[in-house]
């Protein structure tokens, strides 16, 4: 019989117990186990099989001198994959069976294969990145090493999807594939999701995972941050990186997979193209963060949400001439909820798209109350989140929205910040090009703190520029900071564009902005944002 065995190419070992088939499993990996005892012996003790039987992928099949189709039934029932009788078995019969379950276990092998592998990339997939990450956990742990997480995604990539087509997509995910493996080295590269990918690096120490991921995101940074060639056309897609490491945070792998998209969901608020190291005090969600994507659609239905303004000061009068409108959330159980702890969850979900159209809508009716009082502003400025660029009908439901509440289109001012400008180039100035044409201006915000191109400057229809307020927060002693300051008035200036400062909120800031020039000035020096009656008073004693 077992010259049969060897014609069929496969090599036999054998063990003497069933404990040292235990032992050895693992380390021999076998095609298939044959049981050569008594078929009552086994059927009377099925659960000292049962670590057998219960594993999948390797054909178990029992042997013995006669076995009845009664006891051959049971033994199926329990898991065995296939039973021969000697008494009526001959070495073909014997081969062809041992042939057909090694078949069997190839195939299964190759299923599991597809199972852990993601079909598009080829990487190890979502399944695998965890069993993975926790093997490496497991080991870091018993030998008192490190390990840093690295999470990253692409900014924006659904809608790249929507414009391009998912086969541009697949080409993307195949070359930035091929970066990371670049770029990560020995490193496991994992693809988790739509344009999620995983990085998992180990070190001896703590000192060594950091060195090691610096090293990493200093070759990304050259890797990754480049345009894609799609079709011959270049497209520039951001890339946003979070990091965590294991030995300072966390153990676990749910809460370390959550901490690096937490400090890379931070790095994409940041400016989309960037990478951020988790911190606590930082990426930690506030209590309720939980309640709030599920309280967002009941809110805008029974009108939680309000709308403060921040008046705008002109520097030549000292009057108020304009407003910026800030959204706030009356909750009934968390009370008054501050943009910060909703704004970028509503931004994962998208739900920042219709609370975006609602307060344009709402700053539509304000103002009209604002001129039916007698007064006038010159600017009211909405902010319209980079989210809100990835719905194809931006243009066309705005526009809906004027004609409907009849909005001075000439008062409206819309806010944008870099993230949004070049999120998408195209679709952006399209966009703003089809609101412009209505009467609308544009301020960019938060000048000065992305990447700005001075080219794109010039291709829209932006009027104003809006200095941020971590540049004006340290004038007029920080001499960095005022050389900045008066490069982007004059900047502004030199492009026909008016200024504004935000974050004013000393007598010295005020004055080093009056001394260079500056147009207009917000901040908590004149008024923090208040309530629409609130602000209506301060119109009227101005």
């Amino acid at each position: 019989m077992e010259s049969h065995l060897i014609q069929q190419n496969l090599e036999l070992s054998f063990v003497a117990t069933l404990h040292e088939l235990f032992l050895r499993f693992e380390e021999m990996h076998p095609n298939t186990i044959i049981i050569c005892t008594g078929v009552k012996d086994v059927l009377s003790s099925l659960d000292t099989y049962s670590p057998l039987t219960k594993q999948q992928h390797t054909p178990i099949v029992l042997v013995d001198e006669h076995i009845t189709e009664e006891d051959g039934i049971q033994l199926l029932a329990a898991s065995f994959d296939d039973f021969i009788s000697l008494d009526d078995a001959t070495g073909d019969t014997f081969s062809r069976s041992i042939r057909l379950l090694t078949q069997i276990n190839q195939k299964n092998t190759e299923l599991n294969a597809t199972h852990n592998t993601d079909l598009l990339t080829s990487l190890k997939n979502r399944s695998c990145f965890y069993t993975h990450l926790q093997c490496e956990l497991d080991h870091i742990l018993l030998n008192n090493e490190a390990l840093a997480l690295v999470s990253l995604d692409i900014d924006n990539f659904k809608a790249f999807n929507q414009r391009m087509g998912y086969a541009a997509g697949d080409q993307v995910l195949l070359d930035l594939k091929n970066r990371l493996l670049n770029c990560a080295r020995h490193f496991p590269v994992f693809r988790t999701g739509a344009d999620e990918f995983f990085i998992i690096i180990t070190a001896a120490t703590i000192d060594s995972a950091k060195k090691e991921t610096s090293q990493l995101l200093e070759v990304m940074a050259g890797f990754l941050f480049s345009s894609f060639n799609i079709a011959n056309q270049e497209n520039v897609l951001g890339i946003s990186i979070g990091v965590t490491f294991s030995s300072e945070n966390a153990l676990n792998v749910d809460t370390l997979t959550n901490q690096a998209n937490q400090a890379r969901s931070r790095a994409k608020r940041t400016h989309g193209c960037s990478f951020s190291i988790y911190e606590p005090d930082k990426d930690q969600a506030p209590p309720y963060a939980g309640l709030l994507e599920s309280d967002i659609w009941t809110a805008l239905k029974e009108e939680q949400f309000e709308l403060y303004y921040q008046p705008r000061i002109d520097l030549h009068s000292g009057e108020i001439v304009g407003a910026e409108a800030l959204m706030r959330w009356n909750h009934p159980y968390h009370g008054l909820i501050m943009p910060d702890d909703f704004i970028p969850i509503s931004e994962q979900t998208g739900q920042i798209v219709p609370m975006g159209f609602w307060a344009i809508f709402q700053s539509g009716k304000d103002l009209k109350s604002i001129q039916d009082a007698g007064f006038n502003l010159t600017k009211l400025g909405v902010n319209l989140s980079f989210r809100q660029f990835q719905d194809d009908h931006l243009a066309q439901t705005i526009h809906r929205i004027i004609d409907k509440e009849n909005i001075d289109t000439q008062i409206l001012e819309f806010e944008l910040t870099e993230s949004a400008l070049f999120s998408d180039d195209l679709h952006v100035q399209n966009s703003i090009g089809k609101l412009s044409k209505i009467g609308i201006d544009f301020s960019l915000d938060d000048f000065g703190t992305g990447y700005s191109s001075f080219a794109l400057l010039q291709k829209l229809p932006i009027s104003t520029l809006k200095i941020d307020r971590s540049f004006v927060a340290r004038l007029p002693d920080s001499t960095d900071d005022a050389e900045i300051v008066r490069a982007i008035i004059n900047l502004a200036h030199n492009l026909n564009m008016g200024v504004v400062a935000e974050g004013v909120e000393t007598k010295p800031q005020l004055e080093f902005l009056i001394q260079n020039g500056c147009d207009q000035v917000q901040g908590f020096f004149f008024s923090p944002p208040v309530p629409l009656k609130a602000f209506m008073k301060m119109l009227k004693s101005d």
